[in-house]
C-alpha cells in the first residue's frame, strides 16, 4: 500500500516538475519504473493491496485441520517463516498418519452400526408385515373386537412403513454413498451460503472462498471454525465411503486391489 501510495505521488509529482525541467522528469520516471518493479516483486512472492488477517485462533485451527487432512497444498496459507514451515513439517509428520487411522476406525465403526441398524429396522417392519398379513386375511371378524382397535389400525401403519422401506431401497444405491456426498455438499452450499448471504451459483462454489486466493483472510472467525468441522466431516464421509467400498466390492475390484495392493484385505 505505501508502495502504491508513492507511485501515485510520483506521477503527480512529474505532472508538476516536468514542463520545468527535463533532468527532473527523467528522474522521476526511473523511479517510478522502480518501484513499479517492486511492487510487482512484491505481488509475486504473495503480497496483497488489501491484506486481511488470518493468523489468529480460528485462522490457526483451520490450518491445522488443513494440515491434518492433507489439504495444505490445496488453497491453504503456508508460514512465511523458516521455524513455522519446518514446525509444518513436524506436525503433519505426526498428525496425517494418526488422523487417518482414527478416521478409517471411526468409519467402520459408524458403517457397521448403520448398517445393523437397517438390518434390524427391515426385520421389525418384515414380521410386523407377516403379522398383520395373517390378521388382515381373517374371515369372520370378532363381535368383541372394536373397529378402531390397533389391529385393524396396523395395516394403514404396515404399508406406510412399506413405503419408506422401498423408498429407502431405492436410495441406498451403492450404499448411499454417492446420496450421502451429494446431500452433504449441498447442506454446506446452503448453510454457507446463507450465512454469508451469497447467490445461488456463488453459493455453490463456497469452497473456493475458503482458499487464499478465494479471500479467506477477509472471512470472519466463526465461518472459519464452522468451515473447519465441515471439512472434518467431509473427511468421515470419504472413510465411510472407503470402508464400504472395502466391505462391498465385487470379486473383480476385489482382485484388482489386492494385485495392486489399493487395500489391505483380510482373509
Amino acid at each position: 500500500m505505501p508502495q502504491m501510495c508513492l507511485s501515485l505521488l510520483l506521477q503527480l509529482v512529474k505532472h508538476i516538475i516536468a514542463p520545468l525541467s527535463h533532468r527532473w522528469k527523467a528522474a522521476i520516471e526511473k523511479r517510478i519504473k522502480e518501484v513499479s518493479q517492486m511492487t510487482l516483486a512484491a505481488v509475486l512472492r504473495g503480497a496483497r493491496l488489501q491484506p486481511g488477517q488470518y493468523w489468529n485462533l480460528s485462522g490457526t485451527f483451520l490450518f491445522t485441520i488443513y494440515v491434518m487432512t492433507a489439504l495444505a497444498g490445496f488453497g491453504a496459507p503456508v508460514p512465511r517463516t523458516i521455524e513455522g514451515r519446518s514446525a509444518v513439517l513436524v506436525y503433519a509428520g505426526l498428525a496425517i498418519p494418526v488422523h487417518l487411522y482414527l478416521m478409517m476406525n471411526a468409519g467402520m465403526c459408524i458403517v457397521v452400526h448403520a448398517q445393523a441398524y437397517v438390518k434390524q429396522l427391515s426385520r421389525r417392519l418384515r414380521n410386523h408385515r407377516t403379522f398383520t398379513g395373517g390378521k388382515s386375511n381373517l374371515d369372520n371378524e370378532s363381535p368383541n373386537c372394536s373397529r378402531h382397535s390397533k389391529v385393524l389400525k396396523a395395516p394403514s401403519r404396515c404399508c406406510f412403513g412399506l413405503k419408506i422401506m422401498r423408498c429407502l431401497s431405492v436410495l441406498k444405491a451403492c450404499h448411499c454413498v454417492p446420496l450421502a456426498a451429494v446431500v452433504y455438499y449441498l447442506t454446506g452450499a446452503c448453510v454457507f451460503g446463507k450465512l454469508e448471504d451469497h447467490e445461488i451459483l456463488k453459493s455453490l462454489m463456497f469452497p473456493l472462498e475458503f482458499t487464499t486466493s478465494g479471500g479467506l483472510d477477509h472471512q470472519p472467525g466463526h465461518l472459519r471454525i464452522l468451515y473447519a468441522f465441515y471439512v472434518e466431516g467431509a473427511m468421515m464421509l470419504l472413510a465411510c465411503a472407503v470402508v464400504t467400498f472395502r466391505r462391498y466390492s465385487t470379486p473383480n475390484i476385489l482382485w484388482a486391489s489386492q494385485k495392486y495392493r489399493l487395500f489391505t484385505t483380510e482373509e
